[in-house]
């Protein structure tokens, strides 16, 4: 488990690079993203560890929400890792099928190639995986 005060720098962080990406439409209008992020945390010279989370993000690359920052490579797709009722699932290869967001609504997902919100560089990666329909 991430510490608290490291989770909110990582949060800081997440944010931060969206907002350098400057506002495009990542999918569809009325369609929501959703998608993973990745952190290497150095921790010495030789010394490292990663760092995976989740997220739903609005169509003007807007978080809307943000799972838990854990070790576990596939956090994107447990539920329990987002707070206010939000959910992931994933098919058997870790690929959003469907989300439920804050307000409990339901939608389905569609794999997506759309990199207008993706950050990328050294030590990280940050990709929309998926746009989603409302059911």
């Amino acid at each position: 488990m991430i510490a608290p005060s490291r989770f909110v720098k990582l949060s800081a962080l997440l944010t931060s690079f969206i907002f350098l990406q400057g506002v495009s439409a990542v999918c569809a209008s009325g369609q929501m993203a959703v998608g993973s992020y990745f952190f290497q945390e150095f921790t010495g010279p030789s010394g490292s560890f990663d760092v995976f989370g989740g997220f739903l993000m609005a169509n003007d690359c807007g978080i809307i929400a943000e799972s838990t920052a854990t070790q576990d490579s596939n956090t994107m797709c447990v539920a329990s890792a987002y707070d206010d009722g939000v959910s992931v699932t994933c098919d058997s290869n870790h690929q959003p099928i469907a989300a439920v967001d804050t307000l409990g609504q339901h939608w389905t997902c569609s794999p997506s190639s759309d990199g207008s919100c993706d950050v990328g560089g050294s030590g990280g990666r940050f990709d929309v995986l998926a746009c989603c329909n409302r059911s």
